[in-house]
């Protein structure tokens, strides 16, 4: 299987003239001694800018995404990114490196993992195990502000009412309905050959879905390395 199924990005610093520089793209890899491009610089990204993640393409009702948390404590683990929109609706987020050998099927049954405690939980609950995550920031402080507070900061409490948006998390809550995303630098054979394992919980309601993010560096004139 091909790295990619798309040309290599280049920089055209001139629409007029044919001369262009190709971006070299930068290999997440787990246990490399550059801090800068692990899986919690990845997890850090997609937290402080979630627009960076097509979700309106998954789920076009999912609009106006907002960062909760991270490493929100489960049962069965921390999930990595926790977001959720005005409207109620919870996603959530698992960052791994594809070419990590964790990121088959047991990122696929770690997310699906997170779904079960997670509609296990009341709104209550939901919101005493946010107030013991990280912050979206990823700075390590846990959050001040409750779920509902956290979303209106952002979408405007004048376009929210508190008791609507409280309902409509904890009916998501009771169905197991969520948007679970796996999110990592590459897709491989084995993550995507996973459509019979997901069959095996076909009774849940969430929607799955896969993101692969490409990580380029600019060229030294352009401010990169």
């Amino acid at each position: 299987m091909p790295d990619t199924q798309y040309g290599l990005p280049l920089i055209v610093d001139n629409l007029k003239e044919s001369a262009a520089r190709g971006l070299k793209r930068i290999r997440l890899e787990k246990g490399t001694s550059d801090d800068m491009y692990k899986e919690r610089w990845l997890q850090k990204l997609v937290s402080r800018y979630p627009n960076v993640l097509p979700i309106e393409q998954i789920e076009p009702a999912l609009t106006d995404v907002v960062p909760i948390c991270m490493e929100l404590p489960l049962p069965s683990g921390y999930v990595d990114n926790l977001y959720a929109t005005p409207d109620g609706d919870l996603i959530v987020g698992e960052t791994k490196l594809f070419r990590n050998p964790q990121a088959r099927r047991e990122v696929v049954a770690q997310v699906i993992d997170y779904a079960k405690d997670l509609s296990a939980l009341s709104y209550e609950q939901l919101q005493e195990a946010i107030f013991r995550a990280e912050m979206p920031d990823g700075n390590g402080a846990h959050p001040k502000l409750g779920l509902y507070e956290t979303v209106a900061s952002v979408a405007g409490r004048e376009e929210m009412n508190e008791e609507q948006f409280i309902d409509a998390v904890s009916r998501n809550l009771e169905r197991g309905r969520f948007l679970l995303l796996v999110i990592g630098d590459g897709i491989q054979v084995g993550t995507e050959n996973i459509a019979a394992f997901l069959q095996q919980h076909a009774g849940m309601h969430f929607t799955f879905g896969l993101i692969e993010l490409a990580i380029f560096a600019l060229p030294a004139e352009f401010g990169g390395g």
